[in-house]
Formats: C-alpha cells, structure tokens, sequence
C-alpha cells in the first residue's frame, strides 16, 4: 500500500487540490481535511494511539493506497504562538502511525507567502496592520518559514527519499506539467483532462480591503490576536459577505500584491532572516531555479 500525507506549507495551493484534485488520484483513497485533523491535530499527543489510528484509516483506504491532506500539519500560519511544537508533534504522530509514508511539502517564497497569510488573517477577521502582524510573534511567527528545518526534522524520520519537496511558483507556471512529474514520482493515477484549474483562495481588491478590515473591528473571533471595538451580532456574516460578494468586482480595484505591503526595509529584513535557511534549501533543491522565482539566497549562492 503506498502511503503519502501532504503536510502544506498554508497558501501553496492547498485548498484547490484538497478541493479539485486529490479526490481525482483514482488509485488511492482520499482522507477528507475533517478527518485528517481529527486524528492527527485534534489528539493529544500523549495519549494518541497509533496502532488505531492505522487501523482506522486503513479502514478509510478499503487496503488501497493512502492520501492524507492537511496543511495544518505543518502548522496552521496564524497560529505562530505555538512555535513549532505543533509541526514537530504531527510529524512523530504521523511516523509513528506509517514509518513508511511519503512526505509531500509545498513551499512557496518567503515574503509572497507572508504577503499572502496576511490577507488570510484580515479574511478571518483580523484587524492589526500589517507590521504589528508580522512581528507579533503571537500571530505570525517569522520561524515558521525556515523551510529547512522542518524539511529537514521530516527527513530524520522517514527518510530523505521520502520526502518529496516541490515549489508552489513551479507548480503555478506549468500546472499540467508540474502534476505530470509529480504524479510519476508518487505514482498518482489522474486524468488530467477532468481536473479544473479554478482558483480558490483569491486575494483581496484594494477598495475591498479598508472596508473589511473596518468591519472586522465589530466582532470577536479566535483568529490569534485582533483589537475589537464592541461585538455586534451578525457583523461575522457582513464580512464573509463582503469578501464574498463584492471583491469579486474589478470596481473595487486591482488585488493587493507583495508591493502593497512590504517596504524595503521589509525586503531586507525577509533577506537577513530567511537567505540562510534558503541557501540550505538550495541543496535540495538547485539554488538557480530558487533564485529564478524569487527566494533570497546568501551573497555568492
């Protein structure tokens, strides 16, 4: 039985494959989002039992092939405070359950991600700006996106060759044929002429994101930390509805970009702190296709 978990990184395209394309890999069985966190998030670490948690699963694939999903695995992006314990506790979980899975990760440049889960934040109700955000610690943690470590910790367990590293800005220039070579790599049997490439997840329109920042002032949700200025019932809804509905509307302008948001002090900050850990990166994969779509190296790399 060939075994894979797809473990994120947040904001590379996880919820259109969760959403358009796993469901289609005819020869394996597709672990649903609710249930991949369930078992493996949703359990204390303590008490979490492997043996049933493979049984239980492998229930799930009738004794086909596996496919678990969930880009909370390496830790959900707004959830900084947790530091890592989370992403290193799944990864014992998940290896103590099948030492002979393979490893799917999905990385994406620093500072378009950070540009990105951002926008998530203010889609989920956030109000800080964008600098409080970044360096809160409590609800993005810069530490988070030192790829190399966790790759690395995944590697420890089950082994180099069973991760399977792949870049979501690779994935979006070719889509069919990224997928052709990953499905030849994790033996994914697809039909590629049923699959829609539909975006999902699309970004936020410059009138639209003023509005929905205001309007999330007016309610109290868990997204991590946020300032309200008093609960008013139903205002949840308004916001949804306004992303829903009316950033669909090119009146509303043009989508925010990374330019929107990171100064160039920013830029320079992001370099310092991540060119390290990227240059790592580099010896899994070649440092001029990283340097090709935009990850920061060291000087000379």
């Amino acid at each position: 039985m060939n075994v894979v978990f797809h473990i994120g990184y947040s904001k590379t395209a996880t919820t259109w494959f969760q959403k358009y394309y796993f469901p289609k890999v005819v020869n394996s069985s597709y672990v649903l989002l609710r249930d991949a966190n369930r078992i493996f998030l949703n359990t204390d670490f303590f008490v979490f039992d492997s043996q049933k948690a493979r049984k239980d699963l492998i229930a799930i694939s009738k004794n086909k092939n596996l496919l678990v999903s969930s880009e909370h695995f390496t830790t959900a992006i707004s959830f900084g405070r947790h530091y890592g314990y989370i992403s290193a506790g799944i990864a014992n979980k998940i290896h103590a359950t099948f030492p002979e899975a393979h490893i799917v990760v999905f990385l994406r440049r620093q500072q378009s991600l950070i540009c990105s889960a951002y926008q998530q934040y203010i889609k989920n109700g956030g109000t800080f700006g964008f600098k409080r955000w970044l360096h809160s610690g409590d609800v993005f943690c810069m530490e988070h996106l030192l790829f190399d470590k966790l790759i690395s910790y995944y590697d420890g367990l089950f082994g180099k060759s069973n991760v399977h590293v792949y870049l979501f800005e690779e994935f979006r220039e070719n889509q069919a044929e990224f997928l052709r070579k990953m499905n030849e790599e994790l033996g994914f049997e697809v039909d590629l002429e049923k699959i829609s490439f539909a975006k999902v997840n699309r970004g936020i329109r410059r009138g639209i994101f003023p509005l929905l920042r205001m309007v999330n002032h007016f309610y109290k949700k868990p997204v991590g930390r946020k300032r309200f200025v008093m609960h008013v019932p139903g205002m949840t809804s308004v916001g949804r509805a306004i992303y829903k509905y009316l950033n669909a509307y090119r009146f509303f302008g043009s989508f925010l970009s990374e330019k929107d948001f990171l100064s160039r002090k920013d830029i320079e900050d992001i370099k310092q702190f991540y060119s390290k850990s990227n240059t790592i990166l580099s010896k899994r994969i070649d440092a001029e296709k990283l340097r090709r779509f935009g990850y920061f190296l060291e000087d000379g790399q």
